[in-house]
C-alpha cells in the first residue's frame, strides 16, 4: 500500500512539472503580441490567465495518458 501512494504521488509530481512545460509550449504556440512594447496590466492578467488554463489542461491530459496506459499495460 506503502509503495502504491510513493508511486502516484511520484507520477502527480512528474505530471506536474510536464503540465508547467507543456502551458509554456502553448503560450508560445499562440505568440501573443502587444501593440505596445510592454504589456499593459489587462494583458499580463489575460497571459497569466491563459496560462492556468494550459496548465490544468496539460496536468489533465498528461494524467488521463498516463491512465489509459495503464491500464492497457495491465490488460495485455
Amino acid at each position: 500500500m506503502k509503495e502504491l501512494i510513493i508511486r502516484e504521488l511520484f507520477w502527480f509530481v512528474i505530471s506536474f512539472l510536464i503540465a508547467l512545460i507543456a502551458s509554456f509550449l502553448f503560450l508560445e504556440f499562440l505568440s501573443l503580441s502587444s501593440s505596445e512594447p510592454d504589456l499593459n496590466s489587462l494583458e499580463k492578467l489575460f497571459t497569466l490567465q491563459l496560462y492556468i488554463i494550459g496548465c490544468i489542461v496539460s496536468f489533465i491530459s498528461v494524467y488521463i495518458v498516463r491512465i489509459v496506459l495503464s491500464f492497457i499495460k495491465k490488460k495485455l
